[in-house]
C-alpha cells in the first residue's frame, strides 16, 4: 500500500506497518476473500454476504465489548448507469450492529450482481485498511433505496469508490456531504481505475442538486454538463480530503 494513500489518515501514534499488521490480522486477505466468494462463503471470519428481505428491521446499534462505539451510521448517493443506458443516483445507508464480521445486502428491488457484492465487500477492505479499524466484531448492514417502480438492475464495480467513502466517514464518525458524488473502482493501492457513462452519470448528479462529481483521472474528456463541476482525483485518499 503506498504511503500516500494512507498518510492521509492521521493517526500519530501508529506507523504504517502498525496499521498493516492490524489489518492483517483482523480481517481476510484478498486472496482468501476472493477464494471464499467461489465457496460461496468465507469461514472463520464471519465473511458471507447475506441478503436481506426489503423491510426487515436491523437490530438497535449497540457498543462493542470494551467500550468501543460502533462505527457511526451513514446516508451517501451513488451515481450509476442503468440497463437503458440512462444515468440515475441510487441512495443507500450502510448502519452497523454487534456481529462476527457478516455484510448484509437489502436488496429493496435493485439487482444486486456479482461485481457489485464485489464492490462491497472491498470497499469494506479498503476502509478498514485506511483507517487501521476493524469489522471482525461488527455486521455491516447495507440498504440500496428502492427504484420508484420494477427492479432495478445494475452491474459494474464504479460504487466501489463512493461506498468506500461512505465506510470511512462511518469509521471516522463524519457526515457525508450531498454536495460532491464520486464514481470509480478501487484497487489494492487505492487508486481510483477508470469507469463508463461520465456524461450520463453527471447528468444525474446535475439533476440530484450535487454540484460536484469526482472521477477518476483522464475521465473528463469531452464531458461538458452544465452545473456540475467534474473533477479528477488519482485516489480514493484524494477523494476524501475533498469530500470529509
Amino acid at each position: 500500500m503506498p504511503t500516500d494513500d494512507s498518510a492521509s489518515v492521521s493517526r500519530p501514534s501508529d506507523t504504517e506497518r502498525d496499521v498493516v499488521g492490524r489489518v492483517e490480522e483482523t480481517i481476510l486477505s484478498r486472496r482468501g476473500f476472493l477464494a471464499g466468494l467461489g465457496l460461496g462463503g468465507v469461514g472463520g471470519a464471519g465473511a458471507v454476504l447475506g441478503l436481506t428481505r426489503a423491510g426487515e428491521d436491523f437490530q438497535s446499534l449497540a457498543t462493542l465489548a470494551g467500550g468501543a462505539m460502533l462505527p457511526a451510521p451513514t446516508r451517501y448517493y451513488l451515481p450509476a448507469v442503468d440497463g437503458s443506458g440512462d444515468g440515475l443516483v441510487v441512495p443507500f445507508e450502510a448502519e452497523f450492529t454487534d456481529g462476527d464480521g457478516g455484510l448484509f445486502v437489502n436488496l429493496n428491488g435493485i439487482e444486486v450482481r456479482h461485481d457489485l457484492q464485489l464492490a462491497l465487500r472491498e470497499a469494506r477492505e479498503t476502509a478498514t485498511r485506511l483507517t487501521g479499524e476493524s469489522l471482525a466484531n461488527t455486521a455491516t448492514h447495507v440498504t440500496f433505496e428502492p427504484p420508484a417502480s420494477g427492479v432495478l438492475a445494475l452491474r459494474g464495480k464504479s460504487w466501489e469508490a463512493g461506498l468506500t467513502v461512505a465506510l470511512v466517514a462511518s469509521f471516522r464518525q463524519e457526515s457525508l456531504s450531498q454536495e460532491t458524488l464520486i464514481t470509480g473502482i478501487v484497487d489494492d493501492e487505492g487508486t481510483l481505475l477508470p469507469v463508463g457513462g461520465i456524461e450520463e452519470k453527471a447528468r444525474a448528479t446535475q439533476a440530484f442538486g450535487a454540484t460536484e462529481l469526482l472521477v477518476p483521472e483522464t475521465e473528463t474528456a469531452d464531458v461538458d454538463v452544465r452545473g456540475i463541476r467534474i473533477i479528477e482525483v488519482r485516489s480514493i485518499s484524494d477523494a476524501l480530503d475533498r469530500i470529509l
